[in-house]
């Protein structure tokens, strides 16, 4: 019979916040910038397909070619100098997704801060000074989480549990649900489009089981990393 290994679902949770939950997030801060916010559903399947494709390859080719015991980042497992050529192509863009995810999460507080004032629109010292401050924080909150968590890998696992499972799967369905039920007719909606109902209840019903069994998988995996003695001291290359 086939099982699933505590360890193969907490992979599985690092994938999907790869290539399917973490751009979602992004997608409102993105839309609120655009000159047409219409154009949104274009760049997001635009950014879908592509991502999905490109991760869905780039993964089949590594096992076919490394195998089932692959290093994590998954170029480690080459030999020395192809393993060094991979790590110069990929620090420019782990330095460029790095930017854009402290952008995202500065931006959300500049705009909480400053949304009904002069500081969100106009070049003020206060504006940019907060800014600056917002994206060196962002930063070295990033910083401190990857190098200064002992169990940053199991910490991924717990994030993409509590919320990507909701941002991605959850939440697309009570949105759907919500909308049809209040704006085209109540239950009478549900019933005229009951395929798109219950795919909506099936999307929901996946993030909460995502949620639960990742949340259960990973504080076990943590627990049992501490009995072994896995866990590394704060700030080490443990």
């Amino acid at each position: 019979h086939f099982m699933v290994s505590p360890l193969s679902l907490i992979v599985g949770l690092h994938y999907y916040v790869s290539f399917s939950a973490h751009d979602w997030i992004k997608f409102f801060i993105l839309i609120s910038e655009m000159r047409r916010p219409n154009d949104a559903m274009k760049a997001a399947y635009t950014l879908q397909i592509s991502a999905t494709t490109f991760y869905a390859l780039f993964a089949a080719i590594t096992y076919v070619y490394l195998g089932p015991d692959v290093a994590s980042p998954s170029f480690t497992s080459l030999p020395l100098k192809w393993s060094k050529a991979a790590y110069a192509i990929a620090i420019p863009n782990f330095l460029m997704a790095g930017s854009l995810y402290s952008h995202t999460a500065a931006k959300l507080l500049f705009i909480r801060f400053f949304r009904k004032s002069r500081h969100l629109h106009e070049h003020t010292l206060l504006g940019w000074g907060v800014w600056v401050f917002l994206i060196v924080l962002m930063n070295a909150a990033a910083f401190v989480l990857a190098v200064g968590v002992p169990i940053f890998n199991y910490l991924v696992g717990i994030a993409a549990s509590l919320f990507a499972s909701w941002y991605t799967y959850g939440i697309a369905g009570v949105f759907w649900l919500y909308d049809s039920w209040m704006c085209q007719g109540r239950s009478e909606a549900w019933k005229k489009r009951w395929a798109m109902c219950a795919l909506s209840w099936m999307t929901l019903a996946a993030g909460a089981f995502i949620c639960v069994a990742g949340m259960y998988v990973t504080v076990k995996q943590i627990v049992d990393a501490y009995a072994r003695g896995e866990v590394s001291e704060p700030f080490s290359c443990g």
